[in-house]
């Protein structure tokens, strides 16, 4: 599994902003290049952001860290699965949580162990 520490990179607590999502952006695109693995769509290795230390995160800051996300899906520049995997997320999942990767024809799911498996819709 190839993990970042989302808390390595951004200092803050509480993330609000865009432009805060963004500067994950080439750790992520760095993370999600390594990411090799046949049978792209089973999410049996995927990426990881890590969300400990961070103490919440606003509905803006998690749009734009999905468009990024899907950017790299359909510019074809991730061979690996297509989701992502939010560990030690700072909040519960909300309604509007998903109702945002609804709009970006993806799911987002609680798994058994808290973390959150946000996935492509397949089309």
């Amino acid at each position: 599994m190839s993990t970042l520490r989302v808390n390595d990179v951004l200092k803050d607590k509480v993330l609000v902003s865009r432009e805060s999502a963004h500067l994950l952006e080439d750790a992520l695109g760095a993370l999600m290049e390594n990411v090799k693995s046949p049978g792209a769509g089973a999410c049996k290795t995927p990426v990881t952001l890590d969300f400990e230390g961070v103490g919440g995160v606003a509905p803006s800051f998690l749009d734009e860290l999905i468009s990024i996300f899907e950017s790299f899906v359909e510019a074809g520049a991730y061979s690996g699965e297509r989701c992502l995997l939010v560990a030690n997320p700072p909040m519960r999942l909300s309604l509007k949580f998903e109702a945002l990767a609804r709009g970006h024809r993806m799911t987002i799911r609680v798994q058994p162990d808290g973390s959150w498996r946000l996935t492509v819709a397949e089309s």
